[in-house]
């Protein structure tokens, strides 16, 4: 069964996040594995709460993505939304090894 999950991108760090909401805190959250879902709380709170965020600049382009539970984990059913949550799909360069070889060079 899919589920509704708040996502956005936090205004100051510009990373990507998901609205959470734990004992009647409300945070934003870059692992969606602790974002809540309208499994547990009305899509309604959710989107209020969400709204709220932006009209406060916490975060900035508020959407909802379609999960779907995996025993303890939240999985994006879009490829794009599998991509914020997991990050690249290559392997980027290291901190310290930015040589370039002289054939790329070249």
């Amino acid at each position: 069964m899919a589920y509704k999950v708040f996502t956005a991108s936090l205004l100051k760090e510009g990373l990507v996040a998901y609205l959470s909401i734990r004992d009647d805190e409300i945070s934003w959250t870059t692992d969606v594995n602790r974002a809540t879902s309208t499994e547990t709380v009305d899509e309604t709170r959710l989107a209020n709460e969400a709204e709220r965020s932006e009209q406060e600049n916490i975060v900035i382009g508020v959407y909802t993505i379609d999960v779907t539970r995996d025993g303890d984990s939240l999985l994006p059913t879009e490829n794009r939304e599998r991509i914020r949550a997991n990050g690249p799909t290559i392997k980027l360069p290291t901190a310290g090894n930015n040589t370039i070889s002289a054939q790329v060079a070249a």
